[in-house]
């Protein structure tokens, strides 16, 4: 694998704001849908709108805001069922939250406040990202060691590359996901 495609997954990395960014929202008292949805484009990966956020309160996800403003807990909540939703299905994430926090629609029961689970999530998240350089680095020797006997035109040699390193990247990914999955579902109800 050549130093381009390391730079260019470096790149797309570091296209990626750090979660921690929203931190002083979640210390508002209350915010408007609008401000909620801007809040949540900036660091989530995930497309979000609206509607989203109104089906999640349809469904009970999530309290009905009163007078039309979201509490800092449920903006956290939002965040978090935002960056879940790719993952795990709504049904799943509120399993996982609620083993936490019995329910979404009652705070009265809750063992950690929703924004100070999402700054301890925010921060962990921030610092694996940071140490995906090292990460790459082994996925870039794996590769090279993978490919050195293979004789091979320095255009293919690089295509067969990238195409390891998203193979690898997706079976990462899934591999933590089905990992995720079957430990939420030892989870205590």
């Amino acid at each position: 694998m050549s130093l381009k495609h390391l730079q260019m997954i470096r790149n797309v990395i570091n296209e990626f704001e750090p979660k921690q960014k929203v931190l002083p929202y979640l210390e508002l008292d209350s915010m408007m849908l609008a401000q909620v949805i801007e809040v949540a484009k900036q660091v989530s990966q995930n497309d979000i709108n609206p509607t989203h956020v109104q089906n999640w309160v349809r469904r009970k996800y999530l309290p009905h805001p009163q007078k039309k403003k979201y509490s800092h807990e449920q903006v956290a909540n939002i965040l978090l069922i935002n960056d879940l939703r790719d993952i795990l299905s709504l049904e799943e994430v509120s399993h996982l939250l609620g083993y936490v926090n019995e329910s979404f629609l009652d705070t009265s029961d809750d063992r950690i406040d929703p924004a100070k689970l999402y700054r301890y999530y925010s921060q962990i998240f921030d610092e694996s990202q940071m140490n995906w350089e090292k990460s790459l680095q082994e996925l870039e020797k794996e590769i090279e060691e993978t490919l050195i006997d293979d004789e091979m035109v320095e255009e293919d040699r690089e295509k067969v590359a990238s195409t390891l390193v998203i193979l690898n990247l997706l079976a990462k990914a899934n591999l933590y996901k089905q990992v995720a999955k079957r430990f939420l579902n030892r989870l205590e109800t």
